[in-house]
C-alpha cells in the first residue's frame, strides 16, 4: 500500500518537475531572444519554488521507495536459516 502511494506520488512529482524545468527553460529562452527582461527573471518567483518543492517531494519519494517494504539482511538470513 505504501509502496503505491509513494511510486505515484514519485512520479507525479517527478513530471511536474521536469515538464516546469522544461517551460522555465523556455520561458528564459524567449526572454533572450525577444530581449525581454520580465520574460528572464518573471520565472524566478513563485514558479522556481513550486519547481524545487516538486523536485524535493520526489527524491524524498525516491528514498523511502528504496527503505519501504524491504527487508533487512539480517532479519532475512535468520529466517532463511530456519
Amino acid at each position: 500500500m505504501y509502496r503505491l502511494i509513494l511510486r505515484k506520488t514519485f512520479v507525479a512529482s517527478l513530471a511536474l518537475a521536469l515538464c516546469g524545468g522544461i517551460v522555465f527553460v523556455l520561458l528564459q529562452l524567449a526572454g533572450i531572444v525577444f530581449g525581454s527582461a520580465t520574460l528572464l527573471t518573471g520565472p524566478n518567483t513563485v514558479f522556481k519554488m513550486i519547481l524545487c518543492i516538486c523536485a524535493s517531494i520526489a527524491s524524498i519519494a525516491a528514498f523511502l521507495l528504496l527503505h519501504v517494504g524491504s527487508t533487512p539482511v539480517k532479519y532475512a538470513q535468520e529466517k532463511s536459516a530456519r
